[in-house]
């Protein structure tokens, strides 16, 4: 058995669903007996939350963050790398090849297979550097096929690790009310439009459509989070606002905001123009939330009726019905989150996740093991011979 005793997780955004994501994994692991090591960026926007493992937010960008990973490797001395998140694959691609020759073995969570700027010119830069990984874990078979069909990553060197569990719901984490938000009216329905604004979510063709739609009073639609309503027409979002209550949260906020948020919403609203796999499905599950959904939006885990309800993408008079009949049958609602509350709670989703990394890990580990050992000594003499 080739166990993972010392695992080094590297996340260097520090903010967002990545971060979460890493610090859920890292107390996976922990919480199973392995000791893990987290390293993160400066500014770790969870720097102020308890964490019973090692957290080192000492990565940079640049060249002194790729020295002072090295110098976190030689300290930690790790059988395992674990990267979450990359955006520089010729310096990527060195520091592997050196912890490798370390004895380490390295892997690759690839959230999204490409960055999101650039993403084409970097493809053959990026497909070179998945191939010197020791293994590729990825979230769900969509994702296995596209990095064996766009980056020629072996199906042989992937793994899969399904579930999202986000530090954020973790029954003990802290949670606020923004200050902006306004009180919570008796008998109010609130659904939740959360995330940075974009036009391909969807927003404006939803407001649009909700100041036609006869909205109940008890129907407030909050919408949160950075540039939330950039680019919408204030016309547009005045017309809506006439129809319904609607309240406005337009900054990034911080973790325990979000976890406060959406502890507070009886609905979660994605009226998505673009196709995604969003972890915002993830979290509302997390926080037994039904979600509101077009069909664009993805799911790797999404029973109709249960997680919530789906409307076909590109019809926002139905989206806005739906939302209004929802707001009108709070009983149905309740319902959903009834069910909701019997799927698995944030502890077991977590660790099932540490286990399934744990088995990738002790794998991984072992393929290198074996690739590695020497040679018997009638081939190392044939081949002396030749």
């Amino acid at each position: 058995m080739h166990k993972a005793d010392r695992i080094l997780i590297v996340e260097g955004s520090g903010r967002g669903f990545l971060s979460h994501y890493a610090h859920a994994l890292a107390l996976g692991l922990h919480e199973a007996g392995h000791r893990v090591r987290l390293v993160t960026a400066p500014r770790d926007e969870l720097a102020g939350w308890p964490s019973p493992f090692e957290r080192r937010a000492t990565l940079t960008s640049g060249l002194a963050g790729w020295r002072r990973l090295m110098a976190e490797t030689r300290d930690f001395a790790p059988h395992a790398v674990h990267f979450q998140w990359l955006a520089d694959p010729i310096a990527a691609a060195l520091y592997v090849r050196w912890a490798q020759r370390r004895g380490a073995t390295v892997l690759y969570t690839p959230h999204n297979l490409l960055p999101h700027r650039g993403r084409w010119m970097t493809m053959p830069l990026f497909r070179r550097l998945y191939g010197v990984f020791d293994r590729v874990v990825v979230r769900d078979g969509a994702m296995r096929w596209a990095a064996a069909e766009m980056l020629d990553v072996d199906p042989d060197a992937m793994s899969m690790a399904t579930g999202s569990p986000n530090i954020i719901a973790h029954p003990q984490a802290p949670r606020r009310i923004p200050p902006e938000a306004e009180p919570r009216r008796r008998d109010e329905v609130r659904a939740l439009h959360f995330g940075h604004g974009c036009a391909r979510k969807g927003l404006e063709p939803l407001l649009r459509a909700l100041a036609l739609t006869e909205c109940p009073d008890d129907l407030h639609l909050m919408l949160a989070g950075c540039g939330v309503t950039a680019g919408i027409d204030p016309a547009v979002l005045a017309a809506a606002r006439r129809r319904l209550r609607i309240g406005v949260i337009d900054r990034y906020l911080e973790p325990d905001e979000v976890g406060g948020l959406f502890q507070a919403a009886d609905l979660i609203a994605m009226p998505y123009a673009k196709l995604c796999r969003s972890p915002i499905l993830d979290l509302a599950a997390a926080f037994r939330k039904p979600v509101l959904r077009t069909a664009r939006v993805e799911a790797t885990r999404f029973e109709e009726g249960l997680h919530g309800l789906t409307v076909e993408h590109g019809d926002s008079s139905a989206f806005a019905a739906t939302l209004a009949s929802l707001a009108h049958a709070p009983a149905h609602l309740r319902s959903m989150r009834r069910a909701l509350a019997r799927g698995p709670d944030f502890a077991t989703e977590t660790a099932l996740l540490a286990a399934t990394h744990a088995r990738i890990y002790e794998r991984a580990l072992a393929d290198r093991a074996e690739r590695h050992l020497p040679a018997p000594s009638g081939v190392r003499a044939v081949t002396a011979g030749r």
